[in-house]
């Protein structure tokens, strides 16, 4: 199952939230998943398509002039586990690149509150080079512990596409 990466336009928002909809494991609180549409319209934000359908995307927040965070990401259920989710990160990199980041993070459930789900979410993030830097009980409440996992964003890596515009 292949995607082609792109930058995001205003018609693919609708199908995000679809997106975020069909994954209640990961996105179940319904004023967070409003917060994540609402900044892919004031983010730089990406979207993967196939067959002209939008089957993921990513959006991207500057905190510092050195680091930014994966804001959201998430991938149709079908089209998990084949490279999609690498190909979203991959452009993200570019795009810190492009933008001379130097940092880059992402928030999860941490094994604080055990999930399968979120297992799985952890096991990819390092397997792309994110280590972990913190786990905190107080960000999100002692009942969904936040781990942060981090990564120096460095050189060019293979499969990464580069940011267009």
């Amino acid at each position: 199952m292949g995607a082609r990466v792109r930058e995001i336009q205003p018609d693919d928002i609708a199908a995000c939230a679809e997106i975020l909809a069909g994954l209640p494991e990961w996105f179940a609180l319904p004023e967070s998943n409003q917060n994540y549409i609402a900044g892919l319209s004031q983010l730089p934000a990406v979207v993967a398509e196939s067959e002209g359908r939008i089957v993921g995307f990513a959006s991207l927040r500057t905190h510092y002039e050195r680091s930014a965070e994966i804001e959201v990401m998430a991938v149709e259920r079908s089209f998990q586990r084949h490279g999609i989710g690498k190909r979203l990160v991959g452009w993200v990199l570019a795009r810190c690149r492009f933008e001379a980041l130097e940092w880059l993070h992402v928030k999860t459930r941490g094994p604080a509150t055990p999930d399968p789900f979120y297992e799985r979410t952890r096991r990819f993030y390092r397997a792309l080079g994110f280590d972990p830097l913190f786990e905190s009980t107080t960000l999100w409440g002692p009942a969904d512990a936040a781990l942060i996992l981090v990564r120096r964003v460095g050189p060019p890596g293979e499969n990464e596409s580069a940011p267009k515009g």
